[in-house]
């Protein structure tokens, strides 16, 4: 069940790749949401679409690998531009001339090369979990990012990370990478959704996906980052060990953006407490944009109030619970409901 439904949706074939998108909510800015790494597909966004939607015009797409996109295995399916290229694709499809880009862990690549190669197209940039070429990983992925080939008897821990393993046991691989994503604890929902994203591809796709090599023509260097003169926002979690904190600090001082380091946060924060993301968001918009963002009314006098207590399980129970205080509110306009 999902909190909220795309009143659009559709697909456009890249070159014999067909790519699922979506369109929520009206506004006179579009965020569009940039799909990560194949092991996921757009429903790592689906605590932002809700909120969001209701004052902005929200577009979101599955990546080439998952979702209701096609899973090519080739790997010069999968470079940097072809992602590029499919973010303008469905940008153009929806008619969105310029947008606001969320990038997320693999996609913050995607992200920054569309607002260094295309300004004129991206009008603010924010960033989760950031990568990029100029910070290194952490020395116990390198068995993923140097050795996809390691055979060993036993694969433990980032060992994991490895093309061979992943043909050996790609359930495990699946259910280790999404615990190392929501390492926060209580993440129990956010490690079962990620897994069974994880299952909607295959080990191949992913493969590919590390296997690709991009063209000279499209490099994410320091001068590449520095093009980037729009609005930028880097948030990232004190305890993501998947994606450096370094990366992020780089990214925030090329671009002259803003960088938010979230206090025992994973790298997935926009899944695990997207409250504190949304927020951050929100006012970030606010400030550069002149974008919505929520005003607090003074109750004057002695208005009679209304503690109205909920705990609800998920976004689709608190809209419930929003919209029983907003008609409370028309039902008694002397009420103060909080």
């Amino acid at each position: 069940m999902r909190a909220k439904l795309p009143h659009t949706e559709g697909k456009i074939d890249r070159d014999g790749i067909n790519i699922h998108y979506e369109v929520y909510g009206e506004g006179d800015h579009t965020i569009v949401f940039i799909p990560t790494w194949s092991l996921v597909h757009s429903r790592a966004y689906k605590a932002q679409i809700p909120y969001f939607s209701s004052h902005f015009r929200c577009v979101t797409f599955d990546p080439r690998g998952n979702g209701k996109s096609d899973r090519p295995t080739a790997p010069d399916a999968h470079r940097l531009i072809d992602y590029v290229e499919d973010s303008l694709a469905v940008m153009d499809e929806t008619g969105t001339s310029k947008a606001i880009v969320f990038g997320l862990s693999a996609s913050t690549l995607t992200a920054a090369a569309l607002a260094a190669y295309h300004p004129d197209r991206i009008e603010a940039v924010i960033l989760i979990g950031t990568n990029t070429p100029l910070a290194e990983t952490y020395e116990y992925k390198m068995y993923g990012q140097y050795d996809l080939d390691l055979d060993l008897d036993s694969h433990e821990g980032w060992q994991k990370f490895n093309r061979g393993y992943w043909r050996k046991n790609y359930p495990d691989f699946v259910d280790f990478f999404s615990r190392q994503i929501f390492n926060d604890p209580h993440s129990t929902k956010q490690i079962e959704d990620a897994i069974n994203w994880g299952h909607e591809t295959n080990e191949e796709v992913l493969i590919a996906t590390m296997d690709t090599a991009d063209p000279d023509d499209l490099v994410l260097d320091e001068a590449a980052y520095r093009r980037i003169s729009c609005p930028t926002l880097v948030i990232h979690g004190e305890d993501d060990v998947v994606a450096p904190i370094e990366g992020g600090r780089v990214v925030s001082e090329l671009t002259g953006g803003e960088l938010v380091v979230i206090p025992r946060a994973g790298h997935g924060p926009q899944g695990r407490i997207p409250a504190k993301v949304n927020t951050l968001m929100r006012d970030f918009l606010a400030r550069h944009l002149g974008t919505w963002k929520p005003t607090m009314k003074a109750h004057k006098g002695t208005a009679k109030k209304a503690l109205y207590l909920s705990s609800p399980i998920g976004l689709g129970h608190g809209r419930r619970d929003l919209a029983i205080a907003h008609e409370l509110r028309k039902l008694h306009p002397d009420l103060q409901v909080d």
